[in-house]
């Protein structure tokens, strides 16, 4: 369709967060992230799914885990026609 344009071919799909404990004022976090799993699925529209997920950790100044975010975004094999 004239004046809509195809998607970007990426998305952000989900994000969680999951606390150990809360985090209180004076906390001074460090933070650090990681590549998670990879996998893939076929979409009609999109073809092939390509899901990626990065992990992020925070610690408190004692080292101990306080929340570990997790995040996973999906591009796509072809453009797709936003309806």
């Amino acid at each position: 369709m004239e004046g809509k344009p195809a998607s970007s071919g990426g998305l952000h799909a989900e994000q969680h967060f999951e606390y150990e404990r809360p985090i209180r004022p004076g906390d001074v976090l460090t933070v650090t992230t990681r590549d998670g799993n990879t996998w893939e699925r076929e979409s009609k529209r999109a073809g092939k799914l390509m899901f990626s997920e990065r992990i992020t950790e925070y610690r408190d100044q004692n080292g101990d885990l306080v929340c570990t975010a997790r995040s996973v975004g999906v591009k796509t094999e072809r453009p797709v026609e936003q309806s």
